[in-house]
């Protein structure tokens, strides 16, 4: 029998239930040659021992319901660790329910004591395996399906370990190995409560010591074995003891740094922890630089050879001194991590809504940093650069989130005096200045985000023409790929404006090519291709970096219900008005690939989603039912999504009792020689003088030959063939066709064979084309 077995039988002399690894071990061997000098016994024989080991007094010691808690936690924590070392992912997967299982049951003492070291450094481990083999592609593919299965359950079961995202940082900042651990008995990593820090005193150090001290930390920054985040609480306890402005200036901006440097490598994104530290520290930077004017940041310093203790002492002499620096893009850097946080958060939790509440403070910080540039006169590219990031954080939202995000701003910096505008002419202005800039890509993507905001506040006739005058169409394919993501966009939000206000051809038209490719996420940044062995490894992760944010997404039934909707009330007219030759001229083929494959089921059901609507409408239309089609169209759930709703549904319901009527003329005037214009008023609810218009339309454009007297449109005879008299004229022309191709084969076959001058190949005739 194994000595483990035997270890079961008796208790550790120690009554600490976090005992370590070396105790038990030790502890295991003296059991074991105590149980060999008693003669083996088993516990199921007589004069066995119980399950709870007897001491040498024979005094029963029984543990307590605490200890078997926590010694269920360390068993199971080491049978995880155990499969780590064998890459059994399927067994890790299976052991990690049964582990927070017996978390779940352990919640009471945990909330007393704490969250076990041993267990956040379990964490820790997965985390990092599951990262390093996931960026491994080739030995992912090797794995088996087992295998497979249990990596892809563990990556969905790790981000639900958020709860303890706290702990885990902390460990990360001072891990301690299970050897290191034993030595310390396994304490807790306590959840420390925010309490409000008593100032103590700092150790008076002169300014020439604190410059110095600050030069040895950011000596060492970026070199082989430094510690980050003892760097970060280094420079924190320099600014605890800078005593001048100078010297608080020179610590913050050596400490901003060092935090966007600390970035763990399994999140790839800031800790939203750190994020609000750094947003306080880059505030209080310019509350000092607001309160000593004298001194100033700037990207150009004329002469930089003087000392920093030199300087502190000259600021204290009341002059005027300059740092080297750029304060903007610190700005910009706190937005790419705000970025990156949103695109790692499930957006349907309410971690998401919590992490964009931090939107409307990094807003206020980004004015606040404008507005210090437009005072030292900062070089115009940095300046533009910022009122950039300004303008993307505002020109997809609607007025009443931009008139809060001005309203907070002015709350939080009453002294920057910003001036009070509407959502409209604030981004209007802020581009408009933007245009005279000499960067390319600054100047195309504020066109682009001011044609968006015109059409999102559906001023379509101004957002096209500044589209068309810029020729930025022809141009776009050389810009960087986040500019082609910015222009599908405004595109698209073109092409709802157009939707909005009733032009539905010219909405077609600015869908058609978003839409009909079949890749309508990628080409917007709202998901990514889910066909494997498309895209190497190195753009699969670009694809993901540059994903928008949930918030950004445009709605992408919307989407499909405007377009289809467009393309039903272009394409079914166009039908009836070609019914011979349906594929002379088509308008949208996505949407005539889908009617035809719709037609061509045996059994159709009641319509479940959009498409079905569409195409069921579609047939209601060809049948000259309006109401029906109606129905169906407005059964459509997404049209809530529009703030114009109601204008929207009149609108559709006007523009489909027209085509409906256009379709029902096309389809039947050969079989009628007179249709009367009161009936078909009657038929399609509409009035005498419309019906009128749109029966004048057709004759002008020829679609019907007739004439109208007076209550009557009276239809011209014509020399109109049947479809099945069209079917047999193009049946004539395949054969002469294939005849010829024939013809042609035989001859180049002939010559091959050295034929053509000894057999003579018998020339057809092809017979003349006869309409019937």
């Amino acid at each position: 029998m194994s000595n483990r077995f035997f270890y079961s039988l008796d208790t550790s002399d120690s009554d600490d239930y976090l005992s370590s690894e070396e105790e038990y071990s030790s502890s295991e061997e003296s059991k074991e040659s105590e149980i060999e000098q008693k003669g083996n016994f088993n516990e199921f024989l007589k004069g066995g021992s119980d399950s709870d080991s007897d001491s040498e007094d024979g005094v029963k010691v029984v543990q307590s319901a605490k200890e078997k808690r926590y010694q269920e936690l360390r068993s199971a924590v080491k049978t995880i660790e155990e499969a780590l070392d064998f890459d059994d992912w399927a067994t890790i997967s299976n052991d990690y329910d049964k582990l927070l299982r017996l978390v779940q049951k352990a919640s009471h003492l945990i909330q007393e004591d704490g969250v076990p070291r041993f267990f956040v450094r379990l964490l820790v481990q997965l985390e990092d395996e599951l990262a390093s083999v996931v960026a491994d592609k080739e030995s992912v593919k090797k794995m088996n399906a087992t295998a497979s299965r249990g990596l892809n359950a563990m990556k969905q079961k790790l981000k639900k370990t958020k709860v303890y995202e706290r702990e885990m940082v902390k460990f990360r900042a001072n891990p301690v190995t299970a050897e290191e651990s034993a030595d310390e008995q396994e304490q807790v990593v306590e959840e420390v409560k925010p309490q409000k820090v008593q100032p103590q005193k700092q150790e008076r150090v002169s300014g020439l010591q604190l410059f110095q001290r600050l030069d040895e930390i950011l000596s060492a920054r970026g070199k082989k074995g430094t510690d980050k985040g003892q760097q970060i609480d280094a420079l924190k306890e320099i600014l605890g003891q800078a005593s001048s402005p100078y010297q608080k200036i020179k610590c913050l901006m050596s400490l901003i740094p060092a935090r966007f440097d600390f970035v763990p490598a399994a999140s790839g994104c800031m800790s939203t922890e750190m994020w609000k530290n750094t947003l306080e520290e880059i505030k209080q930077l310019h509350d000092i630089l607001d309160a000593h004017p004298n001194i100033k940041v700037a990207d150009e310093v004329e002469d930089d050879s003087e000392s920093a203790h030199e300087k502190d002492q000259r600021v204290q002499n009341g002059e005027t001194v300059v740092l080297h620096g750029v304060l903007t893009s610190f700005v910009d850097r706190l937005d790419d991590e705000f970025f990156k946080s949103l695109q790692t958060i499930d957006p349907h939790t309410t971690e998401y809504i919590d992490r964009l509440r931090d939107e409307a403070p990094l807003y206020a910080l980004m004015v606040r940093a404008q507005k210090y540039a437009e005072d030292i006169g900062t070089v115009q590219d940095g300046l533009d650069l910022i009122i950039m990031r300004r303008v993307e954080h505002l020109y997809f939202k609607p007025d009443a989130v931009v008139q809060k995000f001005e309203e907070m701003t002015r709350k939080s910096y009453p002294n920057l005096k910003i001036p009070v505008n509407s959502a409209e002419n604030l981004v209007s202005k802020l581009c408009i200045g933007l245009y005279k800039t000499k960067i390319d890509r600054i100047r195309t993507r504020a066109l682009l985000c001011h044609v968006f905001h015109l059409a999102l506040h559906d001023n379509y006739q101004q957002a096209r023409d500044m589209i068309l005058m810029s020729h930025l169409q022809e141009t776009i394919s050389q810009t960087d790929v986040q500019t082609q993501i910015l222009f599908n966009r405004t595109m698209v939000q073109i092409g709802l404006s157009a939707f909005r206000c009733g032009l539905f051809r010219e909405a077609h038209f600015c869908l058609q090519d978003i839409y009909s490719c079949g890749k309508t996420k990628e080409l917007l940044a709202q998901g990514v291709s889910q066909v494997k062995g498309e895209k190497t490894a190195e753009q699969e992760k670009q694809e993901k970096q540059r994903q928008l944010p949930f918030h950004m997404h445009i709605n992408l039934e919307l989407l499909e219900s405007v377009y289809l909707t467009s393309a039903l009330l272009l394409e079914v007219p166009n039908m009836a008005l070609y019914s011979h030759d349906s594929r002379r001229k088509v308008i949208s083929k996505s949407f005539r690939r889908y009617l035809d494959y719709n037609e061509r089921q045996v059994f159709t059901g009641p319509p479940e989603n959009i498409r079905d609507h569409i195409m069921a409408a579609a047939k209601a239309m060809q049948h000259g039912d309006w109401e029906q089609c109606k129905n169906y169209v407005h059964e459509i759930k997404v049209w809530e999504l529009l703030s114009n709703i109601s204008s929207v549904k009149q609108m559709l319901t006007a523009k489909i009792q027209e085509e409906t009527l256009r379709t029902y003329i096309l389809l039947n005037y050969s079989f009628y020689e007179t249709f009367s214009i009161t009936k078909l008023s009657e038929m399609f609810s509409l009035t005498k003088e419309t019906v009128v218009s749109i029966v004048s339309k057709m004759l002008v454009h020829e679609e019907v030959k007739g004439s109208i007297k007076q209550d009557l449109v009276e239809i011209h005879p014509t020399e109109t063939m049947t479809r099945l008299q069209y079917l047999a004229g193009a049946y004539t022309d395949k054969i002469v066709q294939t005849l010829e191709y024939n013809e042609k084969f035989l001859e180049a076959k002939a010559s091959l064979l050295g034929l053509s001058e000894t057999v003579a190949v018998p020339q057809v005739k092809p017979k003349q084309k006869k309409r019937i």
